[in-house]
C-alpha cells in the first residue's frame, strides 16, 4: 500500500456481505483502525501499547478534523497490513494488538 494522503479520502469504509464494517481514518503517518458487526456494535480497534501523546489531522468524511492518542492509533504502514490481513483472511495478524470496545 502507498501513501494514504495519495488517495481521494483520509477516511475509508469497508462493509462484508454480513454487514460487518472496517473503518480507517489516516492522516498520512498514523491511522485508526475500527472493527465492528454492524451499525451500533461499540467495536474492536488496533492500538500501539508503546504509543506516547496524540496526533491530530484526522479528516473525516464530515469535515471535521480529529485529534486521537497516539495508543488508539497505529503507524499507517501497520494499518494497511493488518486490513489486508483482516481482509483476506478473515482475522487479525498476530503481531497486532486488539482493544474490545465492547466491555464485555
Amino acid at each position: 500500500m502507498g501513501h494514504r494522503l495519495d488517495w481521494a479520502s483520509q477516511e475509508t469504509w469497508f462493509e462484508d456481505e454480513h454487514g460487518q464494517l472496517l473503518a480507517v481514518v489516516t492522516n498520512g503517518t498514523r491511522a485508526t483502525v475500527m472493527l465492528m458487526h454492524g451499525d451500533g456494535d461499540p467495536g474492536e480497534h488496533l492500538i500501539d501499547a508503546r504509543g506516547e501523546g496524540r496526533s491530530g489531522g484526522f479528516l473525516l468524511a464530515n469535515g471535521q478534523v480529529d485529534t486521537y492518542a497516539d495508543q488508539d492509533t497505529v503507524v499507517f504502514s501497520v494499518a494497511g497490513r493488518a486490513v489486508a490481513h483482516l481482509i483476506e483472511h478473515g482475522v487479525w495478524p498476530d503481531d497486532v494488538t486488539v482493544e474490545d470496545d465492547r466491555g464485555t
